[in-house]
């Protein structure tokens, strides 16, 4: 099983990944800062930009907005860039 993300371990980062969750394993209670990051490494750039969209939605009911969305082709990453309202 896949390691619980913790609100210290994403405050160093400021990153979430989208997969913690998807499954229950990130805990941002606690976390200071206004500004998130959701990341995913999946697969196909599609399958990544579906994924932190999707991670997103999961974030906007606790108070979170939406700011960017960007993918990275390079490093076949995509980053949804979340402000707490």
């Amino acid at each position: 099983m896949a390691r619980a993300e913790t609100a210290e371990m994403i405050a160093r980062t400021r990153f979430v990944t989208a997969n913690a969750l998807f499954e229950g394993r990130a805990d941002l209670n606690g976390y200071p800062f206004r500004i998130l990051g959701v990341v995913s490494q999946r697969g196909s750039g599609l399958e990544n930009l579906s994924a932190v969209l999707a991670g997103a939605e999961m974030l906007i009911p606790y108070g979170w907005e939406l700011v960017n969305v960007s993918e990275f082709t390079a490093s076949n990453h995509a980053c949804a860039v979340m402000r707490r309202a």
